[in-house]
């Protein structure tokens, strides 16, 4: 009797299209594009516009630092590491953008998911403060957000 009920089962999940074991369907995959050298590419308001159907990480920086390591030096280790390319704007550019209405303080690093943000590191939380000092800390969080390319 077991048998056949858990048959049964098996049956109607393939038949649903669920698995048992399924990935975190929260992630994004970036543009292929994205998965590259490692760079930043410097863009301005009028590129990000276009970019409404795209997922990106954006950079969003200062012409100061106020942290004891240089987030910039953390966010390069990572990008380096996994072949990931980020968007870099200055936040005077930023702040002509939509996005701006979100997140107010630079430095950030912004998820971006067809013209909306999935998530974003705030300068001003001392909860994020961890993430903009310590690799091993920022990779843990882009990663809950992000696939990583095979």
């Amino acid at each position: 009797m077991f048998k056949k009920v858990l048959i049964v089962l098996l049956v109607l999940l393939s038949l649903t299209g669920c698995t048992l074991f399924k990935g975190d369907t929260n992630k994004i995959t970036l543009e292929n594009k994205y998965y590259s050298d490692g760079k930043f590419i410097t863009v301005t308001k009028k590129d990000i516009s276009k970019l409404n159907n795209e997922n990106y990480i954006l950079y969003v920086h200062n012409s100061f630092c106020a942290f004891k390591i240089p987030c910039e030096t953390i966010f390069k280790k990572y990008m380096e590491k996994e072949k990931i390319d980020f968007l870099s704007i200055n936040i005077d550019e930023f702040k002509k953008t939509n996005f701006y209405k979100k997140v107010k303080y630079a430095p950030s690093v912004i998820i971006v998911s067809k013209g909306d943000i999935i998530a974003y590191l705030d300068a001003e939380s001392d909860d994020d403060l961890n993430r903009y000092q310590d690799i091993d800390e920022f990779t843990k969080w882009i990663d809950k957000y992000v696939e990583k390319k095979a």
